[in-house]
């Protein structure tokens, strides 16, 4: 993101010039071309919208009701992409970000816009979607579920790590579309006891190991910290997974080994400890024990998972159904809490490891008449349409790609509901094109907040078979 304020200077674009004179719009859609634009709106994906000669643009840094001097990047006949140089008049949107490297670093788009106007944004976000594309806005009602904090809601971050010749360690992101090293000593959306980690990380020095190189260069790795919520700081609650570096004459194995050692790891391990690593209490909610793994899938945002599993939860006690299948159910996040010993639950996820820790957690805590199978959804399907399986109601979880592939055979199992969660507004509302219309209405639909400071945004969707 550019910096604020940023006042105009005597090389920035006329604004006459560049929208009324002939040659400047002969050239005005050229990749190179320097624009100012007043951006009217924000798409999904986080760009600002801007248009200018019957022309949309895409601007990379901008948000709504910015005057920006911005460069064209790209263009077609449809839209171009631009990105800002800078700022003429920043939108009254933009506040004060409570990170110092929020206008470098790649991972949150708007630090210091007002939370009410991110959530605002992405409520219009789900309705654009399901009215162009599932064509179902007109009498759709959309609920809107902001995350329960704004700030300190990471339970896990994916650090880049350097070591530098003089042996000083430092961590950070990737500034914003590029590879550029950004460092920082604390991470504004990351939870308290992860950012207590990165502080001590700041303290380890590797300039012994340095000093006994031939020529020390500048080592580069990645490094993964995941926050165990339900254990206490006092005990190992840290999961750290280095990967490894790209000087090879300086192995990984010495930075895991030395990292290792500082309090409060849990676990430390590379990519080939991964599939060995043991399972380890991850938090317990509505009854449950839930496990995981180091490397291993969960949702970031804990409290807001909270909303989620009560969502579903509600919504299967109000329905009773006898028989669910949970497609794409990772280690059992969403259908867990739904076992009471007389519904019969049905799992599927491709992830073997996944499945692993789902069986783990039925072990665990006694769960009866759930199982869990990993193996391809699109297959496993067709197999229980062939076998003429029945199931009242499907929960399905699936990636951003969402499940196009998958509905086929979901039709011809015709369960009552389905319970559709989805990442990614435009195949949701792809797929809901599908099934609202062929036999299926959406009685509820909710947009939940899962990454505050950034684009993204869930949807809970809750489909009712039509009666024939």
């Amino acid at each position: 993101m550019p910096p604020k304020n940023k006042k105009t200077n005597p090389s920035k674009p006329s604004r006459t010039s560049t929208t009324t004179s002939k040659e400047k719009k002969s050239n005005a859609h050229s990749p190179s071309t320097t624009l100012e634009l007043r951006l009217d709106s924000v798409a999904f994906g986080g760009k600002g919208v801007a248009r200018l000669d019957g022309k949309v643009y895409f601007v990379e840094g901008g948000i709504e009701g910015d005057l920006a001097a911005v460069e064209v990047t790209d263009v077609n006949e449809r839209y171009g992409e631009a990105r800002v140089v800078h700022l003429i008049e920043p939108s009254t949107h933009r506040g004060v970000s409570p990170c110092p490297v929020s206008e470098q670093c790649g991972g949150c788009q708007w630090q210091g816009v007002p939370y009410p106007q991110q959530m605002l944004w992405k409520k219009q976000f789900v309705e654009t979607a399901i009215r162009r594309i599932a064509k179902l806005g007109e009498t759709l009602t959309v609920e809107s579920s902001p995350s329960p904090v704004a700030n300190a809601y990471r339970n896990r971050v994916l650090l880049r790590g350097r070591i530098f010749p003089d042996g000083e360690l430092k961590v950070g992101y990737f500034q914003r579309a590029s590879r550029e090293f950004v460092p920082i000593s604390t991470c504004a959306i990351a939870v308290d006891r992860i950012n207590e980690f990165i502080k001590r990380l700041q303290n380890i020095s590797f300039k012994d190991v340095q000093a006994a190189r031939p020529s020390p260069l500048l080592v580069r790795f990645k490094i993964e910290l995941q926050d165990l919520p339900g254990k206490k700081s006092s005990e190992p609650h840290i999961l750290m997974s280095i990967f490894d570096t790209d000087d090879k004459s300086f192995s990984a194995e010495s930075i895991r080994t030395r990292l290792g050692q500082l309090p409060g790891v849990a676990w430390c391990g590379g990519p080939t400890d991964l599939p060995r690593a043991p399972f380890f209490e991850f938090e317990t909610d509505l009854g449950v024990k839930f496990h995981t793994s180091p490397g291993m899938f969960q949702q970031v945002n804990i409290l807001h998972n909270h909303t989620v599993r009560r969502l579903v939860k509600s919504t299967v006690d109000a329905l009773s159904p006898k028989r669910i299948l949970d497609l794409f159910c990772g280690s059992g996040n969403l259908s867990l809490p739904l076992a009471d010993g007389v519904r019969v639950i049905d799992g599927l996820e491709f992830s073997k490891k996944a499945i692993a820790a789902a069986k783990y957690n039925v072990e665990q805590g006694g769960i009866k008449k759930a199982q869990f199978f990993a193996g391809d959804t699109e297959k496993f399907l067709w197999d229980a349409s062939k076998q003429k399986s029945h199931y009242d109601l499907i929960i399905a979880d699936p990636p951003r790609d969402g499940m196009y592939k998958s509905l086929e055979p979901i039709l011809s199992l015709m369960p009552e509901h389905i319970l559709y969660v989805s990442c990614d507004p435009t195949t949701l509302a792809r797929d809901l094109a599908v099934l609202c219309k062929q036999h299926y209405t959406v009685k509820r639909f909710v947009a939940l907040d899962f990454f505050p400071n950034t684009y993204h945004v869930e949807s809970f969707v809750v489909l009712e078979r039509i009666k024939s």
